[in-house]
């Protein structure tokens, strides 16, 4: 069409429907933006969104629900009472250098922590009822772990010998021991390849961790990461200097009975000095039977494999250590150790027992005929 013959009338016009047509395009372009916003909002709308301000209020009641209203509730979900919960905050914040985050305070990062450990309790289970991300939950486990290892130095109990004039009758006889030492099976994931090494010799695959704890069944010496189908370390003590040139271990003698269960019920006294001498070492070498049940008992992690690696199980078992110190030092009675009785072991297929060196073997004979010799004499 040539503009240039149309009338004024005719542009005018022309002028108008051209107008028309583009306010048409924008209206259908007006829609097609809204719409598409709408079903964005409708999409994201199945998921609940809450803004940080929003969540802080439902996070710190949540928290003091678990770490001030009620002892018992701190011990239930943190195995520790709300004291000891406190004082475990201002030391990794001092010493672990654990910090308070923009929006998540170290109370709140050490309480998942210990939840996790107390009940296994699954990343996805924490983050719901934390009300936090899954990264999150992952980060302040992560922080809490490395703060509690870097109190070991506090944490971890210095042995301290059995004195010459102790009369408790479990530990008369050992005068200058350290404490029992043995060693528990921990279940774990591994890769396949690695599999065999780790898998014990009732097929489980575990970790062994070798413990040495006090008459106090304080830990005073943890060493996790063994493969489970190494021999494990059971049925030694470890004494001071004072009766030989160095430090060594005192072991029961093979081929008699040794296992408490052996001196129940309806079973004979002992008949000779070894039974004996294996009788008082295996009811003071019970305190690490003790230790390990309460250690267990305690932190639910340990009782089930995760999914950490192995690197990172190792540091959580003697992380689980050094808490289980720090409750029975800052606790006046620990709820789980109230219940627990003298553990009887069931009798394993055999006993795997290192032979203490010829020093330490005369001293046993010597100790076991002046147990014999009291015995005849009452």
């Amino acid at each position: 069409m040539d503009l240039q013959h149309l009338s004024t009338t005719e542009y005018i016009i022309l002028e108008e429907i051209m107008c028309q047509q583009f306010l048409v395009v924008l209206i259908w372009l007006f829609m097609a933006i809204h719409g598409h916003s709408l079903r964005r909002r409708y999409r994201n709308g199945r998921q609940i969104r809450y803004h940080m301000s929003a969540r802080i209020p439902k996070n710190i009641s949540h928290l003091n629900c678990i770490i001030n209203d009620s002892d018992s509730v701190c011990i239930d979900k943190l195995r520790m009472d709300r004291n000891a919960f406190h004082n475990l905050v201002l030391l990794t914040k001092d010493i672990g250098g654990l910090t308070d985050g923009k929006y998540m305070s170290s109370s709140e990062k050490l309480a998942m922590f210990l939840n996790i450990l107390a009940h296994h309790e699954k990343n996805r289970s924490i983050k719901v009822d934390y009300m936090r991300s899954g990264w999150s939950v992952s980060q302040a486990f992560n922080e809490c772990l490395r703060a509690i290892l870097k109190l070991t130095p506090l944490f971890l109990v210095n042995p301290k010998p059995i004195l010459e004039d102790e009369i408790e009758d479990r530990w008369k006889w050992f005068k200058g021991c350290l404490g029992a030492l043995d060693g528990t099976y921990i279940h774990i994931r591994v890769p396949s390849e690695y599999k065999p090494r780790y898998r014990t010799r009732k097929g489980d695959i575990a970790t062994n961790v070798l413990g040495v704890c006090d008459r106090n069944l304080n830990f005073t010496y943890v060493l996790p990461g063994w493969e489970g189908s190494a021999a494990d370390g059971r049925n030694y003590y470890l004494c001071d200097g004072g009766y030989t040139n160095g430090k060594g271990f005192l072991s029961p003698y093979r081929g008699y009975r040794y296992w408490l269960r052996d001196w129940q019920g309806d079973n004979p006294p002992p008949r000779c000095r070894e039974e004996l001498f294996n009788m008082k070492h295996a009811r003071a070498r019970n305190v690490i039977e003790r230790a390990f049940g309460l250690l267990k008992g305690r932190w639910g992690i340990l009782r089930s494999s995760s999914w950490y690696s192995v690197k990172v199980h190792k540091r959580i078992i003697s992380a689980c250590c050094l808490i289980h110190n720090y409750i029975r030092r800052e606790m006046d009675v620990d709820p789980l150790d109230m219940d627990m009785e003298e553990q009887v072991e069931n009798q394993p297929e055999h006993i795997d027992v290192i032979e203490s060196s010829e020093e330490w073997t005369t001293w046993r004979d010597e100790l076991a005929q002046s147990m014999w010799n009291a015995r005849s004499n009452q």
